[in-house]
């Protein structure tokens, strides 16, 4: 049986292109966030910031739920080789949702009626809102529950992450035995050796000794 082959490890300027890649990524999406609300303004990129909001807005009540289901299922998810890495990356997902889901939630809710009344929404205003809140509704009940509220789609992505993890857990275990292995297998010649220059050693002292006694009684 052949052992699994250990993962490649990865060269410090990988780690820092990809730490450098996803920075860029998490700031240009923070960016165009922050220009979709008007909340900068940016000659040219303004625009395209409002055009990508239009494209995306039917798929927006969708993100929050989605990424609070995962992290919900990674958090109940028995525990694996770097769970607690992607316990935080999904909470990560979730915590840069919940400004969003905020202003939803008081978008619905508001006291700005006849003498601060607290005034509702209606659905077809807020319809996006509405969906929003009702799936994460359905998303924290169904994972209490044990609903397939994901028709398994997010369970599949989690088992994946899983195998992926178990299979890397397995080759680095894997090489950490075979390197103990070697080392067992040196060190036992080592020792051999040893014996044998210490063998040696005795022989030519008992040499010595019977040359010593025979030139005595000569």
């Amino acid at each position: 049986m052949t052992n699994p082959e250990p993962p490649k490890k990865m060269s410090k300027l990988r780690i820092a292109l990809i730490i450098l890649a996803s920075t860029t990524c998490f700031s240009i999406i923070v960016l165009m966030t922050f220009l979709a609300a008007d909340l900068l303004t940016i000659p040219y990129l303004t625009p395209l910031a409002h055009f990508l909001a239009l494209i995306l807005s039917p798929f927006q009540p969708l993100i929050a739920p989605v990424m609070l289901g995962a992290f919900l299922k990674m958090c109940q998810h028995p525990t694996f080789p770097g769970k607690k890495i992607w316990v935080l990356i999904t909470g990560c997902w979730v915590l840069n949702q919940v400004q969003r889901v905020c202003q939803d939630v008081g978008r619905l809710w508001s006291f700005t009626g006849t003498e601060d009344a607290l005034e509702i929404c209606g659905v077809r205003e807020c319809k996006g809102s509405w969906v929003e809140v009702g799936l994460l509704v359905i998303v924290v009940v169904g994972q209490w529950r044990g609903w397939r509220w994901d028709v398994g789609m997010v369970d599949k992505w989690v088992e994946g992450i899983v195998a992926g993890a178990v299979r890397a857990d397995e080759a680095k275990k894997a090489k950490a035995a075979e390197n103990d292995i070697e080392s067992g297998v040196v060190q036992e010649e080592e020792g051999v050796v040893e014996e044998i220059v210490d063998g040696d050693m005795e022989k030519t002292a008992l040499l010595v000794d019977i040359e010593e006694k025979v030139v005595k009684k000569a």
